[in-house]
């Protein structure tokens, strides 16, 4: 009876804690990245852990409930790397060491043991938990509604790293949270909306199955993995200057008219097969002192990207001086514009 822990400390357990972070980091970045692209990074990351698990399961002075644990955030690990049958072995290992660990119902829901965790939820100390992997599987099914609810119920009663942690994913699960799986129906709901994000911008281009045709085939996509197509296709990245981090985009990041005018500037070139007139304006303008336009600098990473658009009469400058590229765009006025390139 002495091993037998009660789980609520088992988090207070500095070790176990600090695994339980570092598995939540893990995580979150599995279900924000694509399923299809192995990220060798975060492969690598969750192996070291995996490791490091591994080390401390050797401690034979290791409480049940402690190893319990542990095993349990080890098989999560391996199910992340999509290696079920070790995760299996670390679940049935969990199960030997202790009965009830919260962190093993939740390997055996992944699994298609626990086919029921929603209702689990009332009955297991540490609810919290069980909550954010609800939240999460509706995130997944693109259940966004549902998926903030969990999340920020979830919050309550985790330590707030965990809200840090999964920020990305309830902050996206907000920003889609008023779409429909129907795309008539999500299209025109996201046309109604007075900004967006990148997200909801990708989605409104989607709503044309032409336009996105090399990315998607025609068929629908899951949000998550259109996002990955788009981005890994390079239709975010500025023309004028190198990707970095100042420049750089998310999915939750909101759609301004400088980032909008880039995504519609490469999706233009793209589908007219002319990558080599991306960077015409800056290569025409890099002995010159002054930009054409009053607030967009020779030296922006969009430069090109502007005075593609504006040129080519797929956006216009907001008072015929500037076009003022930090403004938010507006769901009907990037519609408008997508109009134009087809």
């Amino acid at each position: 009876m002495q091993d037998d822990v009660n789980l609520d400390n088992a988090s207070l357990n500095s070790e176990v804690s600090a695994f339980e972070k570092r598995f939540s980091e893990i995580d979150a970045a599995f279900f924000a990245s694509d399923p299809s692209v192995r990220d060798k990074k975060l492969v690598q990351k969750t192996e070291i852990l995996i490791a490091d698990l591994e080390n401390s399961l050797k401690d034979m002075s290791l409480k049940k409930a402690f190893a319990a644990r542990l095993y349990a955030l080890e098989g999560l690990a391996f199910f992340d790397l999509q290696n079920k049958s070790q995760a299996k072995k670390n679940y049935e290992a969990s199960l030997q060491n202790f009965k009830g660990d919260v962190y093993a119902l939740i390997l055996a829901s992944r699994l298609g043991i626990e086919k029921n965790l929603a209702d689990k939820a009332g009955s297991v100390s540490e609810k919290q938990v069980v909550l954010l992997e609800l939240a999460k599987n509706h995130y997944a099914a693109q259940e966004y509604a549902a998926a903030t609810a969990k999340f920020d119920e979830a919050f309550l009663s985790l330590e707030p790293f965990y809200r840090s942690v999964y920020k990305d994913l309830r902050d996206t699960s907000w920003n889609l949270r008023s779409l429909t799986k129907d795309p008539r129906q999500r299209n025109s709901q996201l046309l109604a909306l007075k900004s967006l994000s990148v997200m909801q911008m990708i989605l409104i281009a989607n709503g044309d199955p032409e336009l996105l045709f090399n990315y998607t085939a025609g068929k629908e996509v899951p949000d998550k993995l259109l996002y990955a197509k788009i981005a890994g296709s390079g239709l975010l990245n500025p023309v004028s200057k190198p990707l970095d981090a100042e420049n750089a985009v998310t999915k939750n990041s909101a759609a301004t008219r400088l980032i909008a005018a880039r995504f519609l500037w490469n999706l233009y070139n793209q589908r007219r097969n002319t990558p080599q007139l991306a960077t015409k304006y800056s290569e025409a303008y890099k002995n010159k002192k002054r930009s054409p336009i009053l607030d967009v600098k020779l030296d922006s990473p969009d430069f090109d990207a502007v005075l593609g658009c504006v040129e080519n009469e797929i956006m216009h400058l907001e008072d015929g001086i500037e076009f003022g590229g930090n403004h938010e765009i507006s769901g009907m006025e990037f519609d408008e514009s997508l109009m134009k390139i087809k």
